[in-house]
């Protein structure tokens, strides 16, 4: 069996894997709160698609204030 033969297997279930992958997306935005954080992204998530996933940072700035980076993320 040659090298040609052996990889058509793998060949072809990678090209059909392909073409049955959902496309999942996201987005990060950031606020001076959680909730504005949150909704700034939520508002860029594509017309009906579902998020998948919510996750927000604390971001330090100087002084005692905090920034909020939030990713959505949907498929």
């Amino acid at each position: 069996m040659n090298s040609v033969q052996r990889l058509l297997p793998l060949a072809t279930l990678l090209i059909l894997s392909n073409s049955t992958v959902v496309h999942a997306g996201s987005v990060t935005m950031g606020g001076v709160s959680e909730e504005l954080a949150i909704n700034r992204a939520m508002a860029k998530v594509p017309q009906g698609k579902s998020v998948t996933d919510t996750s927000c940072e604390v971001i330090g700035t100087s002084g005692n204030s905090s920034t909020y980076r939030c990713t959505v993320t949907w498929e």
